[in-house]
């Protein structure tokens, strides 16, 4: 039987950074993905500035798409629009959690890809994770236990059986990738603040890079139910108010979440020597628009918190939870104002013209302050 410190349960974002940061303190540390990298991932890939700065390295300009985001167009429900510069960095998930991945590896995590978690019980030595490689079954004997599987953790649903999901879907994103002639900008990332288009946050429009190295637009949306029939009177949106022609959809992708997105008990930090990062933790804040900088940002205080558990020993949980308290504070804050407490756009309306420009002035500062912040005390923005 293989002996690790660590064992961290997802490839993503969040369990990877974890993997850096426990390997990094000469921790045994064990990354597991059950799908073979690069996997395909739906998500925005959109980050600011600061997400190199959590990560603690940059990331290859061959990781990145060819177009880089410099600036936001915000439109309201009224037709106010919005407009100003700010830098992001703009990448696929699939290219780009393969690098987490092998950043890890690179700092002496084992990782292996195509082996499936199963289950985990706890005995005298700690705990016993069950995983299924490609050559069968496998034990693995740890003492520290991360679930890093995202907006359906496995990992914490066994182990809580769970508060914070409901059975079937509570929403779900889906993208359009195409080609147009027209007047959308490739340096620019359009939101739409409508619920007639998406209920859970904004709808998009921006231009990614794709597997063949061309680039494309993606138009996507979330919504709670009827999913396709918002994002297809999105896109028709979309078509006449920047005059696309020759519009050519290349590829669909799409996902759903269980996560109950204004439950209470959404947010879960672990229990004793089981910890969740990321969406796992429930992170995602959908007044933001993102999540991947918080899946970030659990994974490197995980990584530290197990660092300092095997220093003082002290519980992991209570070290964990005490260095989350700014980020999860954060996220509960937005998680009551999100655009899923408003009935209709009316409420929705109202509520931007006396935040979008104190948001605006926050980002700004915020960026600046993160500058001089270390990595751990980043303050996500908007």
């Amino acid at each position: 039987m293989k002996t690790y410190d660590v064992v961290i349960v997802g490839g993503a974002i969040a369990g990877p950074v974890a993997a850096k940061f426990c390997a990094q303190q000469n921790l045994k540390t064990l990354l597991v993905e059950q799908f073979k990298v690069p996997r395909e991932k739906p998500c925005s890939g959109i980050q600011f500035p600061y997400f190199e700065k959590i990560i603690g390295d940059s990331i290859p300009p061959e990781r990145l798409c060819n177009n880089t985001l410099t600036k936001t167009e915000m439109r309201f429900p009224n037709g106010k629009v919005l407009q100003g510069k700010f830098p992001m960095i703009n990448f696929m998930r699939d290219t780009f959690d393969e690098w987490l991945c092998l950043l890890a590896q690179s700092y002496g995590a084992d990782f292996w890809d195509g082996c499936k978690y199963r289950s985990f019980e706890e005995n005298d030595d700690g705990i016993l994770v069950i995983l299924e490689g490609k050559n069968g079954p496998e034990t693995i004997q740890t003492k520290y236990l991360v679930d890093g599987t995202g907006m359906r953790p496995v990992i914490r649903q066994q182990l809580r059986n769970d508060g914070g999901f409901q059975k079937g879907s509570s929403g779900a994103a889906l993208n359009y990738y195409f080609t147009a002639d027209g007047d959308l900008e490739p340096d620019k990332l359009y939101q739409f603040w409508n619920i007639d288009f998406n209920n859970m946050m904004f709808a998009w429009i921006y231009n990614k890079t794709l597997a063949d190295g061309k680039d494309y637009w993606v138009v996507g949306t979330g919504y709670d139910r009827d999913i396709t029939k918002h994002l297809d009177a999105f896109f028709d949106h979309v078509k006449d108010l920047y005059n696309l022609k020759n519009v050519l959809v290349v590829k669909k992708e799409g996902y759903s979440s269980s996560m109950i997105m204004d439950g209470e008990d959404r947010i879960w930090l672990g229990d004793r020597n089981i910890l969740m990062v990321g969406d796992a933790a429930g992170l995602i804040d959908l007044t933001r628009g993102v999540g991947m900088d918080a899946a970030a940002l659990s994974g490197r205080l995980a990584g530290k918190a197990i660092g300092l558990a095997e220093k003082t020993g002290k519980p992991v949980i209570e070290i964990y939870e005490r260095l989350m308290t700014q980020l999860v504070k954060q996220t509960r804050k937005n998680q009551q104002r999100g655009i899923m407490s408003f009935q209709d756009n009316q409420e929705l309306q109202e509520f931007l013209d006396k935040g979008v420009m104190k948001m605006g002035l926050n980002m700004l500062v915020q960026a600046r302050l993160n500058k001089l912040r270390s990595p751990e005390k980043q303050v996500m923005i908007p």
